[in-house]
């Protein structure tokens, strides 16, 4: 039998190969190990969403809505610094009830159910954005509840603070006896109009 000798340098170096080799394979598998599971993880997740939409279709049907679509592709336009640029978005379904139609995004899950998570939130407000729609709503599947999330729009804020101007200066008009000033004032609020409807 070969002993090994501890003083022999050639032996110690072919130990050092020796412990590096069984490092790396036990690093090598100990990394595809959890790959799998992170893959099967997600795949299960995946799964499980799979078919959280497909029991949505009954729950919605339950409630009273009629879907229109599941799953289309909508492409929108914008622009980024003067290019034309498309994206698409996928809704999960258009739904219609009492003449009105609404989007519908199905998620499980502890984060993405609710409006607060950012990330949801902007896929909702994209969604109201590009789909024509009276509403859009997030279905938990988890707790099977319908939520109608609604974003104030752009115009619907400017008109909300020209109203105020006008009532402000309405008041103002009132109070005050001179007709330069409340045609001065007048005129302020057509040019404030005027700009806020520009922009």
């Amino acid at each position: 039998m070969y002993n090994f000798d501890y003083t022999n340098q050639n032996h110690l170096i072919f130990l050092s190969l020796g412990l590096i080799i069984v490092a790396l394979v036990f690093f090598i598998i100990r990394y595809k190990i959890k790959a799998y599971l992170q893959e099967r993880k997600v795949r299960k997740r995946f799964e499980r969403g799979n078919k959280l939409e497909l029991q949505a279709r009954s729950f919605l049907r339950s409630k009273g809505y009629t879907i229109i679509d599941y799953q289309s592709i909508y492409e929108h336009k914008y622009m980024e610094d003067g290019e034309v640029m498309y994206a698409e978005i996928q809704p999960d379904y258009i739904v219609k009830k009492n003449g009105k139609k609404y989007i519908v995004e199905v998620k499980s899950g502890s984060q993405a159910i609710s409006a607060r998570n950012r990330n949801t939130r902007r896929q909702l407000l994209e969604y109201d954005y590009v789909v024509e729609n009276d509403g859009v709503f997030l279905l938990d599947m988890e707790k099977r509840q319908l939520k109608l999330v609604q974003f104030k729009s752009k115009m619907e804020r400017r008109s909300g603070r020209l109203l105020k101007a006008v009532i402000i200066a309405a008041i103002a008009g009132m109070a005050i006896p001179y007709w330069p000033v409340k045609v001065a004032i007048g005129l302020v609020l057509v040019v404030v109009f005027a700009f806020e409807s520009k922009y």
